[in-house]
């Protein structure tokens, strides 16, 4: 089971409401939908895409000023997702893929400006 921040974490880190793909089951937790974020941080456009039950994770990000797609992340099996900075000037979290004989970690910033680095490391 993939572990993935609460629904209010998200609210706080993405500061927007997300478009859920089933609205019409109010009774269905948060992390058995799919959620849709849609934001921005002056210089960078994001859309994040969650599906906490799947571990799978979308995030697009395109230059503001250009609408030129800078990153495309489409991870299918994110085992932990966490938040480890979310203040009102930077924001970053930080996923983890684990693999038979690897672990990948993809550490993302939104805040101030969007950053993404990713590393990989042997398990065995």
């Amino acid at each position: 089971m993939a572990i993935f921040p609460e629904e209010n974490d998200f609210l706080s880190l993405f500061e927007c409401e997300p478009t859920l793909l089933d609205n019409t089951a109010q009774d269905l937790p948060f992390y058995y939908n799919k959620a849709t974020y849609r934001f921005c941080n002056g210089e960078e456009d994001f859309i994040v895409t969650l599906s906490p039950s799947y571990g799978e994770v979308k995030i697009q990000v395109t230059q503001r000023a250009s609408n030129r797609l800078l990153s495309l992340l489409d991870l299918k099996r994110v085992d932990k997702f966490e938040i480890t900075a979310d203040k009102k000037d930077h924001s970053r979290v930080l996923l983890t893929v684990v693999n038979e004989d690897t672990q990948q970690m993809i550490e993302i910033d939104f805040k101030p400006y969007f950053k993404q680095i990713f590393k990989e490391h042997f398990i065995r």
